[in-house]
Protein backbone atom coordinates (compact mmCIF):
# COMPACT_ATOMS: atom_id res chain seq x y z
CA UNK A 1 0.00 0.00 0.00
CA UNK A 2 1.42 3.60 -0.78
CA UNK A 3 1.37 6.37 1.53
CA UNK A 4 -1.29 8.45 0.81
CA UNK A 5 -0.96 12.09 -0.34
CA UNK A 6 -2.31 13.78 2.99
CA UNK A 7 0.38 11.64 4.96
CA UNK A 8 2.52 12.68 3.14
CA UNK A 9 1.84 15.98 2.85
CA UNK A 10 0.96 16.85 6.99
CA UNK A 11 4.62 14.96 7.14
CA UNK A 12 6.21 17.03 5.06
CA UNK A 13 4.23 20.24 7.05
CA UNK A 14 4.63 19.26 10.65
CA UNK A 15 8.76 18.31 10.37
CA UNK A 16 9.18 21.95 9.77
CA UNK A 17 8.26 22.97 12.97
CA UNK A 18 8.42 19.89 15.44
CA UNK A 19 11.35 17.46 15.74
CA UNK A 20 10.83 14.33 17.33
CA UNK A 21 13.41 12.40 18.93
CA UNK A 22 12.62 9.32 16.67
CA UNK A 23 11.18 10.30 13.00
CA UNK A 24 8.79 7.36 13.08
CA UNK A 25 6.84 9.37 15.93
CA UNK A 26 5.95 12.13 13.65
CA UNK A 27 5.25 9.53 10.57
CA UNK A 28 2.79 7.50 12.54
CA UNK A 29 1.26 11.28 14.62
CA UNK A 30 0.91 12.19 10.44
CA UNK A 31 -0.71 8.96 9.33
CA UNK A 32 -3.58 9.18 12.35
CA UNK A 33 -4.33 12.32 11.42
CA UNK A 34 -4.55 11.56 8.27
CA UNK A 35 -6.45 8.77 8.83
CA UNK A 36 -9.03 11.03 11.26
CA UNK A 37 -8.92 13.43 8.74
CA UNK A 38 -10.05 11.23 5.60
CA UNK A 39 -12.37 8.89 7.65
CA UNK A 40 -14.43 12.44 8.75
CA UNK A 41 -14.85 10.58 11.94
CA UNK A 42 -13.98 10.47 15.50
CA UNK A 43 -14.62 6.71 15.46
CA UNK A 44 -11.37 4.74 15.67
CA UNK A 45 -12.36 1.68 13.88
CA UNK A 46 -13.41 4.19 11.14
CA UNK A 47 -9.88 5.03 10.58
CA UNK A 48 -8.33 1.85 9.96
CA UNK A 49 -9.10 1.30 6.36
CA UNK A 50 -6.71 4.58 6.03
CA UNK A 51 -3.55 2.68 8.32
CA UNK A 52 -0.92 1.27 6.67
CA UNK A 53 -1.91 -2.38 8.27
CA UNK A 54 1.93 -3.77 9.05
CA UNK A 55 1.01 -7.14 9.55
CA UNK A 56 -1.25 -5.64 12.46
CA UNK A 57 -4.87 -7.61 13.20
CA UNK A 58 -7.69 -5.08 13.71
CA UNK A 59 -7.66 -4.79 17.54
CA UNK A 60 -3.59 -4.21 17.29
CA UNK A 61 -4.68 -1.13 15.12
CA UNK A 62 -7.28 -0.16 17.93
CA UNK A 63 -4.41 -0.66 20.79
CA UNK A 64 -2.55 1.79 18.19
CA UNK A 65 -4.99 4.16 17.98
CA UNK A 66 -6.20 4.08 21.71
CA UNK A 67 -2.43 5.00 22.75
CA UNK A 68 -2.46 7.66 20.07
CA UNK A 69 -5.51 9.23 21.58
CA UNK A 70 -4.61 9.11 25.12
CA UNK A 71 -1.42 9.50 24.90
CA UNK A 72 -0.50 12.57 27.88
CA UNK A 73 2.51 13.37 25.42
CA UNK A 74 1.01 14.70 22.41
CA UNK A 75 -0.94 17.45 23.45
CA UNK A 76 -2.59 20.06 20.77
CA UNK A 77 -0.19 22.90 22.19
CA UNK A 78 3.00 20.77 20.51
CA UNK A 79 1.22 20.53 17.07
CA UNK A 80 -0.56 24.20 16.57
CA UNK A 81 1.87 27.37 16.02
CA UNK A 82 -0.42 30.19 15.77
Amino acid sequence: MSTPLLHRQLQEQLSQFIHPKDKRHLSVFSENVAALLLSESSCLSRWIKYLTHRNCQARSHLERLSYFVNNPNITPETYYHP
